[in-house]
């Protein structure tokens, strides 16, 4: 198991920080670019070679992404209505993956069928979004992690229609 933790700026029309370890090493870094239309984050691991990049389709009812991985394997995520549980469906590989989460909580699980794989959890009261990442099977840490920046995307598309 191993535990990141990522700390986002208070005002992004671009967004660029690490995802960091416990030691406050960086595993990762997120590059959000400005975009006038749609949605896109690069993320790569430390040593700067590429690990994936997460797309916003547009024209959808319910929000849409996809994780193109730098192997080609491609993951979509989409968001499901229901009431206060958050479901969230995910398409990868043979994987049979769901995220739910408590939204007063700010809590989420990704599951994989009745194994929980990851979870990320926001943090209240700090300055900028700030959000623990808790991986319990190494296999998924790039998964885990483009999951963490979609239901980031996903509170912000909330919390600006409120």
């Amino acid at each position: 198991m191993k535990t990141l933790y990522a700390k986002q700026k208070v005002f992004k029309l671009e967004d660029h920080y690490p995802i960091t370890d416990g030691d406050e090493q960086a595993v990762y870094q997120v590059d959000q670019n400005l975009k006038i239309f749609g949605y896109e984050v690069h993320v790569s691991h430390a040593d700067g070679t590429p690990a994936f990049v997460v797309t916003q389709e547009l024209m959808h009812f319910l929000p849409t992404f996809h994780v193109d991985f730098e192997n080609g394997e491609r993951m979509t995520i989409k968001s499901r209505i229901s009431f206060l549980k958050k479901k969230i469906d995910v398409e990868y590989s043979d994987s049979n993956l769901l995220i739910t989460g408590d939204v007063w909580d700010w809590d989420f699980a990704i599951q994989e069928g009745e194994r929980e794989v990851a979870s990320v959890t926001r943090k209240f009261l700090t300055w900028g979004d700030t959000f623990t990442l808790e991986i319990f099977d190494d296999d998924y840490s790039d998964v885990a992690v483009a999951a963490m920046i979609v239901i980031d995307r996903l509170l912000d598309i909330e919390e600006s229609a409120n």
